[in-house]
């Protein structure tokens, strides 16, 4: 039987307190790795991490503002000194600040853009020198978002764009150090952004209702969807996939190819 091995390892998931993170975390421990649960929510983050001790694994809580370069460097580098050598960075850290373009608060563009773009940047490059080491793999979290067009989500829609041309730059770039990196994309995701949305509607019923015929497979994707995907592209079952960007989205995109 064909099965997912991380054993020997530590993953280290920035944003793990959030509902991918936290889906990816609990998956790469079950996968038996060593996880560094990071965030800027240390409270979520020790949750995490204590669950997955509970559970048997080796599992640590750091706090982590991916917008602080120098915070994120030694972060990383405390983590692999405690848990092991590095041989996977997940960088699902994220915010989403909506508005039309035409009234769109420049603070708020410029916290999309460190969260999501530098705040990515910023873990890639502290993991790199770990992970030469390892000939580890990084998988970066972007959207569907990064390739229609939204009535108030341009921020975050341009920033996850970015996310994933930094994400082709970093394989085509890391590959002869024999590091590989992908990118995911979901739809919507029943969890974090989505809840937000719902908590904030007039009729969350009717939301849910359109958010989930968005995708042929008539429904959202759950976190674990997007974690099984992260999972796999982190295992030698994809030592030969570099460069690429896997939809996990219920069919999302087949309605914007044609």
């Amino acid at each position: 039987m064909t099965t997912i091995d991380l054993s020997g390892g530590l993953v280290l998931v920035t944003g793990g307190a959030g509902s991918i993170g936290r889906a990816i975390a609990k998956q790469a421990v079950q996968a038996g790795a060593c996880i560094a649960v990071c965030d800027a929510d240390i409270e979520g983050a020790d949750a995490v991490a204590d669950e997955s001790r509970a559970n048997g694994a080796v599992a640590e809580s750091f706090e982590m503002d991916v917008t602080d370069q120098n915070m994120v460097k030694e972060v990383m580098d405390s983590a692999v000194k405690e848990l092991g050598p590095l041989r996977g960075l997940v960088t699902a850290a994220g915010v989403l600040r909506t508005g039309p373009l035409s009234s769109q608060s420049h603070q708020d563009w410029k916290h999309v853009m460190a969260v999501n773009v530098d705040g990515t940047f910023h873990a890639i490059q502290a993991a790199i020198p770990h992970l030469e080491s390892t000939r580890g793999s990084i998988v970066t979290l972007g959207s569907v978002s990064a390739f229609i067009g939204s009535a108030d989500g341009g921020a975050y829609t341009t920033s996850k764009g970015a996310v994933l041309s930094l994400s082709y730059a970093a394989a085509g770039e890391l590959a002869p150090k024999s590091i590989r990196v992908n990118n995911v994309a979901p739809g919507w995701v029943d969890g974090g952004f989505t809840h937000q949305a719902l908590a904030a509607s007039d009729n969350p019923d009717a939301l849910r209702k359109h958010a989930s015929a968005l995708h042929p497979l008539g429904r959202m994707a759950t976190p674990n969807d997007v974690a099984n995907a992260v999972v796999w592209l982190l295992s030698d079952q994809a030592a030969f996939i570099t460069g690429s960007m896997l939809l996990v989205d219920g069919g999302y995109m087949i309605q914007h190819n044609g």
